[in-house]
């Protein structure tokens, strides 16, 4: 029998890396990346896959999903949580330290959740710490099981044992990251005007869904955004900051001043920031709740335009499910959370791409290159380059697919996007090497994933 030099080829792709796009074969051996070449013959492999018209690209790497394992596997677990992605493109995950339960904020937590994901996802992961007044001792422990960053509220996260860290905490927060050259995520929104103005609202009996947006106006996030640039900038910390879920215009360009002046700052939307806006929230309720919420047209628009300056460095899911039963009643009692890691690239590429023209690229750079040199993966991650892991999607760009509880691979099947029909079908995903799924079905079983402890050295972006 001839021995084969490649284990799978992918011919006749466009190929997107986040920096330029071109025509190529791709070529994988033992897992990785073995070249690209120009016509490469289909014999030279075990398998060749035909990707005329269709956008080849490094798998997307989502760094903020919840997939609430262990404890509240109801709401997803990593064995639905990743279908989902991998449905949806993405070949890493990067898990949240909540709503897990226990959440991760110590070792044992965190080895209990590397567990749980090393035996139901059928993606790679990697982990998120949590940052609490309690816990801020453990965040050299946490460190060395190889988080990829700490994960903190500047207001109330919703669950009990994940507490908010006051300024002094933060201070503490940024300089201890700061030592083991950590990254700090937060979570920007004041508590202070938040819990007022809900406690205001609540007693004088309001329960619609215009009263949770007025709950948590423009400034409680604004003035958070700001307070915490000035903590990280005016304090002697070399910690990296990440702000989460950004909603304004106006905190992205205060982050990017910051950025301008030599600060190490990054910043993170989402794709439901992007496509809905608070009139599509009082006209769905719950399924549309979100903390930051969702903001005007105007706030959106303006939003697309710092993505198009290149403003922003990630796109992130932040994939939160729940039950539909914890969706019902009123808006106060409603938890908030959006689940969106099957939809974000289909919702991105159609709100971007085919609405506003942006380059495909600049997507694929906020959601696969960009991720992977912040979360200190690349180059095993979002890179194409010989020897990196051989994770890359095949995508229509052409397809449109309606979004339906049918189509949707989560254990609770909740979208605010649900009946929309969206630009962009995923044919096919590939994690190291091996099509996990293909034209809708996957071909692996749980407990193929595996856990990715971060790597020492900084990739700048």
């Amino acid at each position: 029998m001839e021995n084969k030099r490649y284990d799978l080829i992918i011919k006749n792709g466009v190929i997107f890396t986040g920096v330029e796009s071109f025509k190529a074969d791709i070529c994988i051996k033992e897992e990785k990346i073995a070249g690209l070449l120009s016509n490469a013959p289909a014999t030279t492999a075990e398998e060749a896959i035909d990707a005329e018209g269709l956008f080849v690209f490094p798998g997307i790497i989502d760094s903020h999903v919840h997939f609430n394992e262990p404890g509240r596997e109801h709401w997803e677990g990593f064995a639905t949580g990743s279908r989902s992605a991998a449905a949806g493109g993405v070949t890493t995950v990067i898990d949240m330290p909540l709503n897990s339960t226990p959440c991760t904020l110590t070792r044992k937590e965190l080895e209990n959740k590397i567990r749980a994901g090393i035996e139901n996802s059928i993606i790679d992961f990697a982990l998120w710490g949590g940052v609490t007044p309690a816990n801020l001792p453990c965040l050299g422990e946490l460190n060395s099981g190889g988080v990829v960053g700490f994960k903190g509220f500047l207001s109330d996260s919703g669950i009990d044992e994940f507490k908010n860290i006051n300024d002094r905490e933060l201070l503490e927060a940024l300089n201890r990251t700061g030592e083991m050259n950590a990254l700090l995520g937060l979570h920007a929104e004041n508590e202070s005007v938040v819990a007022f103005l809900s406690n205001k609202f609540k007693e004088e009996g309001r329960t619609d869904p215009q009263a949770f947006l007025d709950s948590r106006p423009s400034l409680a996030e604004e003035e958070a955004v700001n307070r915490a640039l000035f903590i990280k900038t005016r304090s002697s910390s070399k910690g990296r900051l990440h702000f989460l879920h950004t909603t304004l215009p106006g905190c992205i360009e205060s982050i990017n001043e910051s950025k301008r002046e030599g600060n190490r700052i990054t910043v993170e939307t989402c794709p439901h920031y992007l496509a809905l806006t608070d009139r599509d929230f009082l006209k769905l309720g719950p399924v549309a709740k979100c903390a930051p919420p969702l903001r005007s047209r105007e706030e959106v628009e303006a939003l697309w335009k710092c993505l198009e300056r290149g403003m922003v460095d990630v796109i992130g899911s932040d994939h939160s499910p729940c039950t539909a039963e914890e969706k019902e009643g009123n808006i106060w009692k409603a938890w908030g959370g959006i689940s969106g890691v099957q939809t974000m690239l289909s919702v991105v590429f159609t709100e971007g791409v085919k609405k506003r023209r942006l380059p495909f690229n600049l997507i694929v750079k906020m959601m696969s290159y960009n991720p992977a040199r912040i979360f200190t993966l690349y180059p095993k991650k979002g890179s194409l380059h010989p020897g990196s892991d051989a994770d890359i999607v095949l995508f229509d760009p052409e397809g449109r697919w309606k979004v339906t509880e049918e189509k949707l691979f989560y254990k609770n099947k909740l979208s605010p996007f649900m009946g929309k029909e969206l630009y962009g079908v995923v044919k096919m995903t590939i994690s190291r090497g091996e099509v996990i799924f293909r034209e809708g079905d996957f071909e692996v079983k749980t407990g193929r994933g595996e856990y990715l402890s971060r790597n020492t050295v900084e990739e700048s972006v």
